[in-house]
C-alpha cells in the first residue's frame, strides 16, 4: 500500500468518526448556577438518600417531613455498615438511580471507613460513587464525630465528595458516647436534620459559579 493510499485511508476515517460524533454529541458539563440555583424548588423532586446507619430515625424522619412539605418525594435507602465501595463495587446506586431517576441525590457516608489507615488511598472509591451520581445536585453529609479520626478522613473526604457539596457534621458537636457506640440519639438525629435541611437551602453555601470564580 502506497503512502497516499495510507493518508487516504486515514482521512476517512476521521471524517468518519468526526460524522458519528456530529450525531451523538457529549453533553456539556451543567453550570453550577443551574444545578445549585440561588432559589431551590423542590417542588416535584425526587430526592433519594443513601447512606449506612445514620439514614434513619431521627434524621430520616426530620428530612422526610421538610422535603415532603417542600413538595419533594424522598426516598430513604440505608445500608448497614456500608461504605462508598459498597455502593459502587455492588452496583446498587446505580440500580437506585435506575430505578427512581431522582433529582437530588443526598449521601450520608463516611463513619464506616473512619479507621482506614490511609484514606487518600480509599479517596477513589468516594470519587467513584460520585461519578455515578452524575450531573445531578447532590449533598454529602459527613460523619458525626462519634469516632476518633485518627488518619484524616475527614479532610479527605471533604476533598474527595466534590462537586457534591458537603456538611462537615463535625460542627454538630455531637459528644461522643459513653456506651461506646457511634449512632446518634432520635433527638440528635432530629437535630441533624434540622441543621442539614437549613444549610441544604442557605445561598451562602453553595458553591462559586463560573461567573463568580472568573471574578475572583
Amino acid at each position: 500500500m502506497t503512502f497516499s493510499r495510507q493518508i487516504a485511508i486515514a482521512c476517512g476515517a476521521l471524517l468518519f468518526i468526526g460524522s458519528i460524533a456530529a450525531r451523538f454529541p457529549v453533553s456539556p458539563v451543567p453550570d453550577v448556577d443551574h444545578v445549585y440555583p440561588l432559589e431551590f424548588d423542590w417542588t416535584g423532586l425526587r430526592v433519594l438518600h443513601i447512606g449506612d446507619s445514620h439514614v434513619y430515625a431521627g434524621l430520616t424522619s426530620t428530612l422526610r417531613k421538610h422535603l415532603r412539605s417542600a413538595g419533594a418525594r424522598y426516598i430513604p435507602v440505608n445500608w448497614i455498615g456500608s461504605r462508598s465501595k459498597s455502593w459502587v463495587a455492588s452496583g446498587k446506586l446505580r440500580r437506585l438511580l435506575d430505578k427512581h431517576s431522582p433529582n437530588v441525590v443526598i449521601v450520608t457516608l463516611g463513619t464506616n471507613a473512619m479507621k482506614i489507615r490511609n484514606p487518600r488511598k480509599y479517596a477513589h472509591w468516594i470519587r467513584a460513587l460520585v461519578r455515578k451520581i452524575g450531573p445531578r445536585t447532590c449533598y454529602w453529609m459527613g460523619p458525626p464525630s462519634l469516632l476518633e479520626d485518627r488518619f484524616g478522613f475527614n479532610e479527605t473526604l471533604a476533598e474527595a465528595s466534590a462537586p457534591c457539596r458537603y456538611f462537615d457534621t463535625r460542627q454538630m458537636g455531637f459528644p461522643k458516647r459513653e456506651d461506646h457506640h457511634f449512632h446518634l440519639t432520635r433527638a440528635q438525629g432530629e437535630r441533624w436534620g434540622t441543621s442539614t435541611w437549613e444549610w441544604m437551602n442557605s445561598p451562602e453555601n453553595r458553591p462559586a459559579s463560573r461567573k463568580e470564580s472568573d471574578a475572583l
